[in-house]
């Protein structure tokens, strides 16, 4: 069965610490979601960077609990990025991942073990994933995904069963202020709950050219009716003086790929 829901807020924090961009090699190295009403942080999704500005150590902090709920290590081993015994990336010779092995529950070393490949065309953009399930097979994925751009955005998700009539499980339509780039942003790859807590630290090719302002996805059953909706709404965008997002307010439903991008949101970038 597709792994899909609509989750509620998150509890993750760490301080944040505005911090201007100086120069034009920056990225992502913090999220930190605020309760709205509030305005105070929630927690945080935050990475250190070690060599080759290469991910060492990710945190999910809960600052409700004052602890760490998540903690993952990097280890780089030529075309493998390690997190455990049982989860991995492989990468291609751009640094693109191309394979993750992980669990369906990464916190249970004793749950199923997915599969996902990755892969991209010419430009760079990712056009396809398929998820295997390795103890029903390596050969035959379970569902297939394919990603659809336009003028250099991700316009489009379709995620199809496999195998028998491949049948339509889900369809996810992104929109964007054209007018409007968005330098080094995020991933919005809605579907994607396995790369959630490792959206700051993965390669999957070019990112999306402009800001999202609504994400829509459809639910389908077995009879290829739409059975449930889910919308994004992205507005209020902040910038950095030289073009970074620095914050966004999102409403609506939060997706299992942005799990801590609801409501008042800001980043912090580490600039080399």
């Amino acid at each position: 069965m597709l792994s899909f829901s609509c989750t509620k807020e998150q509890s993750l924090e760490r301080p944040l610490i505005d911090q201007p961009s100086p120069n034009n090699d920056c990225s992502i190295n913090m999220i930190v979601p605020f309760n709205s009403n509030s305005g105070k942080g929630y927690g945080s999704l935050y990475i250190t960077t070690g060599t080759n500005n290469q991910t060492s150590q990710i945190e999910w902090f809960d600052s409700t609990l004052q602890k760490v709920d998540y903690q993952a290590e990097f280890t780089y081993i030529k075309d493998t990025i390690r997190i455990n015994k049982k989860e991995f990336f492989l990468v291609d010779g751009s640094g693109r991942i191309i394979e993750f092995n992980t669990l369906e529950n990464p916190l249970d070393m004793s749950s199923e073990s997915y599969q996902y490949t990755y892969n991209y065309d010419a430009q760079g953009f990712l056009i396809g994933k398929k998820w295997y399930l390795p103890s029903y097979s390596t050969d035959i994925p379970f569902f297939t995904y394919q990603y659809d751009w336009v003028n250099g955005n991700l316009t489009a998700i379709e995620v199809r069963e496999a195998t028998g009539d491949k049948r339509l499980a889900l369809k996810a339509e992104l929109r964007y202020d054209e007018t409007r780039e968005a330098k080094n942003f995020l991933y919005f790859l809605p579907e994607s709950n396995e790369l959630a807590p490792y959206i700051l630290s993965v390669n999957l090719g070019e990112k999306s050219k402009n800001i999202p302002q609504l994400i829509k996805i459809d639910l389908y059953d077995s009879d290829g009716t739409a059975i449930k909706t889910y919308t994004t709404e992205f507005k209020d965008y902040q910038f950095t003086p030289d073009g970074y997002v620095s914050g966004v307010f999102a409403s609506g439903d939060i997706m299992d790929g942005l799990p801590l991008v609801n409501g008042l949101t800001k980043f912090e970038y580490d600039c080399q």
